[in-house]
């Protein structure tokens, strides 16, 4: 039975860096808020836990 999900295949190792950048880029830009920018810092915080400097990462705009 089809559940009508997509499934995506991560063959692609640059993936992963190219989803994070979009995120920063989504977190910086000027027109979103700060009730997005909170969810966007804990969701990350969730994945990658409270050692990970996640503001630092957002607010660098050096490359990964």
């Amino acid at each position: 039975m089809d559940d009508g999900s997509v499934k995506i295949d991560i063959i692609n190792a640059h993936f992963p860096k190219q989803l994070m950048e979009m995120v920063r880029s989504i977190y910086n830009h000027e027109k979103t808020n700060e009730h997005t920018k909170h969810l966007i810092r804990f969701e990350l915080q969730k994945i990658f836990g409270r050692d990970t400097d996640i503001v630092g990462f957002l607010k660098d705009d050096e490359p990964l």
